[in-house]
Formats: C-alpha cells, structure tokens, sequence
C-alpha cells in the first residue's frame, strides 16, 4: 500500500523561497512547479519551467529555489517500491508532459482526503496515489510515441524528398527500402502510413506531373521527356499518361 505522508495542492510559498534538504525528506516527493524554478541536480543548477515535474527518491537532496513566484502541488509518499519501479518514471530529474489538467485533479483529491481522513481514506489514498501515479506514466509514454513519430515522420519526408528529387532515376522498391535501412515490407508499410500512398504512387503521381510541366512548356520529344523521367521505355510511359489523365502526351501538348 501506498501511504501518503504529506501533500499540498495549488500551494504558494513566499517569493523566491528555497526548499533545502540536504539528506532529502526520507520518502518520495513528487513536485509538480506551478511557477519557474531553478532546481540543484548532481551539483548543477537547472532551470525547471512552469508545469515541469520531479519525483524525487528517499535520501536524495532536495533544493529547489523559486524564480521569483513560489507554486506547486506536492506530494510526500512511501510504499510499493516494485510498482514505482515497474512505471518506468524519471527519478532525480526535471520531465514535462503534454496533459496536466487530469493530474492536477488527483493533487486536490489527494490533499482532500489528506485533510478530512473519512473512513477508508487510507484505501483511498492508495488509490489516489496509484492513478496519480499511472496518469503520470501514460502521459510519459504518450510524449514518447509523440516523439518517436514526429521523428520518423522527418526522416521519411528527407527520403521522399530524395527520390521525388531525382525522377530520372530507376528506382526500385528495395533501393527505396534501403534508404530507409528497412525491408521493403516494413518501408512500404509506414510510407503508407505517413503518405496515405505507396513509395511507387507517389513517384508516378510526381513522374506524370513534371511530364505535364515539361509536355507544356519546352518542345523536347516524347522519348526524351519519357527518359527525364525514369522510363527506359517510352510506351511505357505513353500508357501510365494515359491512364492517369485519360489522353496521350501527344495530345495533351497538342491542347496547348
């Protein structure tokens, strides 16, 4: 079970205020900063922005200091050292996430029980805890895969740019893959992912709209502009127009 020893939601202490506890408080301390603080972590002075969060672990120092406004809900606590341990939070160090409002809710129920101590509060507290705790890791993990797509999403932007940038090249599904150190399978499938189309239909889509742009304004044969644009074959490349716009490429130029 998990015992809260102490808690404050929304609290305010004087400006500029220190907190300093050189053998830390003996239990966990879990801060949420309302304010900017500047916090002592393995010696060095860190900057802690608004809405930022620190768990610390029992006999670890405790020195944080307000910028100027002192505010933060807190939460001193022991118990189910495994559970801690299995939510995979960051210990000794500043972390954000993205949604607060709900973890601000359990603050204020944490203190409310706190406060009045109503029968099973204890059991209560437990709860209270394990969901404060919980919201906490999901979010954690929430930014994380955040993180990691918006990560991806640049390094398959980099890739599309380089094979839509060079169109006259013979581009093969497992050479695309590769620029990607991935299957072709796997690259296929998150280029979808990202591009709602296939490596293969955006690189058509791109082939026929330059073929357009070159068909319109320079006098370049059919043959030349079909190699410009990737195909050894010129038929080929006659049939995909075709296809796709519903008139050869003699006839488009040919409407101009």
């Amino acid at each position: 079970m998990i015992q809260v020893n102490y808690c404050g939601y929304n609290y305010y202490n004087t400006d500029f205020d220190i907190i300093d506890r050189p053998k830390g408080s003996g239990d966990y301390l879990l801060l949420y900063f309302l304010t900017p603080m500047n916090v002592l972590l393995n010696n060095k002075l860190v900057n802690a922005q608004a809405k930022s969060f620190l768990l610390y672990t029992p006999n670890y120092r405790q020195w944080y200091q307000a910028v100027k406004r002192f505010g933060n809900s807190f939460v001193h606590f022991n118990g189910d050292e495994k559970f801690i341990k299995e939510l995979s939070i960051p210990l000794n160090q500043i972390f954000y996430i993205e949604n607060t409002s709900k973890i601000q809710e359990y603050f204020r129920w944490i203190e409310n029980e706190f406060i009045n101590k109503t029968i099973f509060y204890e059991h209560q507290q437990d709860a209270n805890m394990r969901g404060l705790l919980i919201e906490i890791a999901r979010n954690l993990r929430s930014s994380d895969t955040c993180v990691v797509r918006n990560t991806r999403r640049q390094e398959f932007e980099k890739i599309r740019y380089q094979i839509l940038g060079n169109l006259g090249h013979n581009w093969t599904a497992e050479e695309m893959a590769a620029l990607a150190h991935m299957s072709t399978s796997q690259f296929y499938a998150i280029y979808q992912e990202e591009f709602n189309q296939t490596p293969k239909a955006s690189l058509i889509e791109a082939r026929m709209e330059y073929a357009k742009y070159l068909l319109r304004n320079n006098s370049l044969k059919i043959s030349q502009i079909a190699k410009m644009i990737g195909y050894q074959n010129e038929y080929h490349f006659i049939r995909h127009f075709k296809k796709r716009f519903g008139t050869t490429p003699g006839q488009y130029r040919k409407s101009f």
